[in-house]
C-alpha cells in the first residue's frame, strides 16, 4: 500500500468512529431518556456511542480509562450537592482536559447559579433538565460536537507540527550519526538501528543493495543483503521479497503492503539501497511518521551517495599506497605480497586488541608504506646477500627518517598513520630501537603492531640475506622478545589470532607463487 493509500485509510477510520458522549447523572431515567432522544442522531456520517457514570468517582474512572470523549452531560447534584462541579474542576484543572465539551444539566438551578458556574468551572453550556426536549437536546449536541471537532482539529494540527518538528530533529540527528560511520558496514548497521529507534516498527528486516543501472527489474542474485535485524536471519531474497523490492524500485518510492514495509533510498550512484521490514505495526505508522520516513529516506539517499564518494577516494588512496609500497619492495627483490600479508596481519592483530573498526582499517591501509624510505637506500646495501657492516647498517637505518620526511605534513588519516609507522616501526619496546629510542607506550600502537607483523612475515619467508624459518622457530623468537623488542600485548594478540593469520599467510603466499 503506497503512502497515499495508507493516509486515506487512516482518515476513513477516524471518520467512521462514533461520537462518544458520557452521561453523568445519578438518575437512571435520565440516562435512558437521553439515549432514546438521540437514538437516531448522526452528524458528519458518524453515529453516537454512549458511556455512563452515576457519580463523581465513576465519572473520573471513565475519563481515565476511555479516550476521545466529545461531550459530557453532567448533573450537579449527585452523591453530594456539588459532585458535578467537583468533577468539572477535576477534569479541567487536574487532567488538563479542555477539549471535551461539558453541558451542565440540573434539576435544581438554585444549587448552581448559571453565570457563576459557567465562569468558574469552564462549563460550555448550562441547561435545566425541564427545558431539554428532543429538539433542544438535538441542537445542544450538534453545537457541542461541532465545537469539539474544531478544537480537536486545531489540537491535532498543533500536535502534528510538534511531533513533526521533534521527529525532524531526530531524523537530522540520526542522519548525522550515520554519516559519522566511516565504513559501509558501519553505515548500514547504523541506518538499520536508527530506523528502528525512530519508528519502532521492526520484527525482521534486511537492508539490500541493488545496481541502479540495469533497469527496474532484478533477478534474485542481483540483490545483496548488506545488513539485517530481528531474530530471523535472512541469507537470500525469496520471490515474495524480490517482488516487493522490484515494485519499490520501479516506482522509486517507499511502499507498505500488509505488514511489510519497503523503504526506498534514492541515489545518484550506480547502487541503490532499500530497507525491507516484516511485521510492521500499521497503528504506529501515523501521518507524522510517514512524512518523517520520506524525509529520512531522502536524507539517507544523499548520505549514501556521499559515503560512496568518500569510499572511492579512500580506495584510490589505498591503491596508490599499495602500488608505491610494491614499487619499494620490488627494489629489494621481495614479493609484493609481503606488504599485503603484513597489512592484513596488522589488521587482525589490531582487531584482537580491541581497536575500533575505523582504526583497524586505517592501519591496514597505511602499513604498506612502512618501508617507503628504502627508496633512497643504495642497491649495494639494500640487495646485499649477507650481513651488513656497522656503517652499512647506519645507512640502512636512515630509511625510517627518510620515510617520515616523505609522508609527514599530510592531513589525511592514512598518510598521517603511514608517516608514524614508517618512522617508528623499528623502535623496540625496551627502548633500544631506532631512530629515536622510544620505549613502551611512547611508541605508537600502530608501529608496535607493524613491528610484530613485519618480523613475523620476514622470518617466515625467504629474503636475499636468509632462508625462511620454520613456524615454531619464529613463534619461539616472538615469545623470547616479549617485553624486549615487542609489546607483550601485541605478541599475545598475534598468538590469539594465529589461525586466521596463518590462513592469510597461506593464501597470499600461494597467490604470489602463481
Amino acid at each position: 500500500m503506497p503512502f497515499t493509500l495508507l493516509k486515506k485509510a487512516a482518515t476513513e477510520e477516524r471518520v467512521s468512529s462514533p461520537w462518544r458522549i458520557l452521561i453523568v447523572d445519578d438518575e437512571q431515567d435520565i440516562h435512558a431518556i437521553t439515549e432514546l432522544a438521540l437514538k437516531r442522531f448522526e452528524m458528519a456520517g458518524k453515529k453516537v456511542e454512549f458511556l455512563h457514570a452515576f457519580s463523581n468517582q465513576e465519572a473520573q474512572e471513565v475519563m481515565q480509562k476511555e479516550q476521545d470523549i466529545a461531550l459530557i452531560f453532567l448533573d450537579v447534584v449527585m452523591e453530594t450537592d456539588d459532585a458535578g462541579l467537583r468533577f468539572a474542576k477535576w477534569l479541567r484543572d487536574e487532567q488538563q482536559n479542555h477539549l471535551t465539551r461539558i453541558v451542565l444539566r440540573t434539576g435544581q438551578p438554585g444549587q448552581a447559579p448559571e453565570e457563576e458556574v459557567i465562569m468558574r468551572y469552564d462549563i460550555n453550556d448550562y441547561k435545566q433538565k425541564t427545558e431539554l426536549d428532543r429538539t433542544k437536546l438535538f441542537t445542544t449536541v450538534v453545537t457541542a460536537l461541532r465545537a469539539y471537532r474544531d478544537l480537536k482539529s486545531i489540537e491535532e494540527s498543533r500536535n502534528y507540527e510538534k511531533l513533526y518538528r521533534q521527529g525532524l530533529e531526530k531524523v537530522i540527528s540520526s542522519t548525522s550519526d550515520i554519516l559519522e560511520h566511516k565504513t559501509l558496514k558501519q553505515f548500514f548497521n547504523g541506518l538499520l538501528e536508527q530506523i528502528i529507534s525512530l519508528f519502532h516498527i521492526h520484527e525482521t528486516g534486511i537492508l539490500v543493495n541493488v545496481p541502479a543501472a540495469v533497469g527496474t527489474i532484478f533477478e534474485e542474485d542481483q540483490f545483496q543483503v548488506i545488513a539485517q535485524c530481528g531474530d530471523t536471519q535472512i541469507t537470500e531474497v525469496d520471490a515474495s521479497v524480490q517482488a516487493l523490492l522490484n515494485k519499490a524500485k520501479a516506482r522509486k518510492e517507499s511502499i507498505l503492503e500488509g505488514d511489510t514495509y519497503v523503504a526506498y533510498f534514492p541515489s545518484t550512484s550506480d547502487k541503490e539501497s532499500m530497507l525491507y521490514l516484516q511485521g510492521v505495526c500499521t497503528d504506529k505508522l501515523t501521518d507524522v511518521n510517514i512524512q518523517l520516513l520520506k524525509v529520512f529516506c531522502r536524507s539517507i539517499g544523499i548520505a549514501f551517495d556521499n559515503l560512496l564518494l568518500n569510499r572511492e577516494i579512500l580506495n584510490t588512496q589505498e591503491e596508490l599506497i599499495e602500488r608505491l609500497g610494491n614499487a619499494v619492495e620490488s627494489r629489494s627483490k621481495e614479493s609484493g605480497n609481503h606488504i599485503r600479508r603484513m597489512a592484513q596481519f596488522s589488521e587482525l592483530i589490531a582487531q584482537k586488541m580491541g581497536l575500533d573498526e575505523a582504526e583497524c582499517e586505517v592501519l591496514r591501509q597505511a602499513t604498506p608504506m612502512h618501508d617507503v624510505g628504502k627508496i633512497a637506500t643504495p642497491d649495494a646495501i639494500l640487495l646485499k646477500p649477507g650481513r651488513l657492516h656497522d656503517n652499512e647498517m647506519e645507512v640502512m637505518k636512515k630509511h625510517t627518517s627518510i620515510g617520515f620526511e616523505i609522508l609527514q605534513g599530510s592531513k589525511r588519516p592514512i598518510l598521517k598513520a603511514a608517516a608514524i609507522i614508517s618512522q617508528q616501526h623499528h623502535e623496540k619496546y625496551d627502548g633500544t630501537g631506532y631512530p629515536q629510542g622510544l620505549k613502551g607506550d611512547d611508541i605508537h600502537i600502530y608501529a608496535r603492531i607493524v613491528a610484530v607483523a613485519d618480523v613475523f612475515d620476514a622470518l617466515l619467508h625467504r629474503r636475499c640475506y636468509k632462508e625462511p624459518w620454520p613456524l615454531d622457530k619464529v613463534l619461539t623468537l616472538l615469545k623470547e622478545e616479549k617485553g624486549k623488542h615487542f609489546d607483550p600485548k601485541v605478541v599475545d594478540a598475534l598468538f590469539e589470532n594465529l589461525d586466521h593469520i596463518l590462513k592469510v599467510n597461506d593464501e597470499l603466499t600461494c597467490e604470489s607463487s602463481l
